[in-house]
């Protein structure tokens, strides 16, 4: 993850981001490890506390993504935003409707065109296969 936009996120920016990670991983039904794993973190990384990281898994089922997602003006900002999308929700190889659903919609409202999610999904799922071969050619992974 590039830690140099981090950076230039306001406090708002970063809570947005991370009450649209947590209702991105609610949309398939099941949270997985990894998932959470990210969502820490993500939210370390942010610099936010685990107490306003669990106000916000708790009030997940009701934010509205769109609404988040209005408060991100910055082009590149909008574009790391999907960027992560597309990292947590491929994280647990299985991009489920929903999620696609979500980063879509959240996208459009940020201006961010439908052909440059594609490609963002595709160059994050490029990057997830080469560093999982990468690990088992390096002997910390099985496979």
């Amino acid at each position: 993850m590039d830690e140099e936009y981090i950076q230039t996120l306001s406090g708002a920016e970063k809570i947005s981001f991370l009450r649209i990670f947590c209702r991105l991983i609610k949309a398939d039904g099941s949270i997985d490890g990894e998932e959470v794993n990210f969502l820490k973190k993500i939210a370390s990384r942010y610099g936010i506390d685990s107490a306003t990281m669990v106000n916000i898994i708790k009030s997940a089922d009701k934010i509205d993504c769109m609404t988040e997602a209005r408060q991100i003006r910055n082009r590149q900002h909008a574009l790391e935003l999907v960027k992560e999308m597309c990292v947590l929700a491929n994280i647990d190889d299985d991009l489920h409707d929903n999620e696609l659903d979500i980063i879509i919609d959240v996208a459009r409202v940020m201006g961010v065109e439908d052909e440059k999610v594609i490609l963002i999904n595709r160059w994050v799922l490029d990057s997830l296969i080469l560093n999982k071969t990468g690990r088992v050619i390096m002997e910390k992974d099985n496979g």
